[in-house]
């Protein structure tokens, strides 16, 4: 008697290629690079709710180095965004589920930019193209840690000034967990009455004459400010003005109204 609901039961079950093979077929694209291109595709998995759904994109995204900016397993939706790099500014994509098993997948670039739909179909796939039924979400797979990001501190000050001019929101939990290792010049560090000392990168690069004084427009462009870590006072009481430093640090939160990147938990780098 088994062996007769063997076959039946396994064809209630998609296989991998099947899978894939629908989000090949469903992939779309629409607009153009002056409108801003769009993409989408979609899977349906039988049996897969909307919480393996988004669970299982989820573990595939943290596996690409991806960061997940929100993630709602009983709603079915979620938000991964792959890192800027020297091609492309961060790349948010769109991720929805339902108990019925569609998985539907987007992802929308800027206005000017160009995208290659062979290889962002490719990418899609490659993330939903193996999505298996279940009833809960997998375990969060946990994020390789990867090493400090270095940059100078106007680098990282235009950066993110720039993207929150794009949208403010984004950026707490675009560079949440961030650690950066940031080079520039000390433009002062405060007296640790708070119980903490901050150290201030100087706008720009600095000046290469100590004592020049700097225009007025200079007090309104962001700066990165460092809290040191606990252990750090010896190094604050031995800074002066100028001196060329180099810290590591995680990101914190960005103030718009002072114009400041903090970074916090900072060990000076010798």
């Amino acid at each position: 008697m088994k062996g007769r609901f063997l076959v039946p039961l396994m064809l209630l079950v998609p296989s991998v290629s099947a899978v894939a093979g629908q989000c090949e077929d469903n992939f779309t694209k629409k607009g153009n690079p002056l409108s801003g291109q769009e993409y989408f595709t979609q899977v349906q998995v039988p049996g897969m709710s909307a919480a393996a759904g988004i669970g299982q994109v989820r573990n595939a995204g943290i596996g690409r180095n991806m960061a997940v900016l929100d993630e709602d397993l009983s709603a079915g939706t979620l938000v991964l965004e792959e890192p800027s790099s020297t091609l492309h500014r961060p790349l948010p994509m769109q991720v929805t589920a339902d108990n019925s098993g569609t998985v539907t997948m987007s992802l929308k670039l800027r206005k000017g930019s160009f995208g290659s739909a062979n290889d962002i179909k490719k990418s899609m796939c490659e993330m939903i193209g193996s999505l298996k039924p279940g009833k809960t979400a997998p375990p969060r797979s946990a994020a390789p840690k990867p090493l400090p990001i270095a940059v100078s501190a106007q680098q990282l000050a235009q950066e993110i000034e720039a993207q929150a001019k794009e949208n403010a929101a984004v950026v707490a939990d675009r560079y949440k967990g961030r650690q950066y290792t940031v080079k520039g010049t000390n433009a002062g560090v405060s007296d640790g009455k708070t119980g903490k000392y901050y150290v201030t990168f100087e706008a720009g690069g600095g000046s290469l004459l100590p004592g020049l004084v700097e225009s007025d427009r200079r007090l309104f462009e962001t700066r990165v400010r460092c809290a040191l870590a606990p252990n750090q006072k010896a190094y604050a009481l031995t800074l002066r003005a100028n001196d060329r430093i180099q810290l590591t640090g995680t990101f914190d939160e960005y103030n718009q109204t002072d114009y400041v990147v903090e970074l916090k938990d900072c060990v000076g780098v010798k």
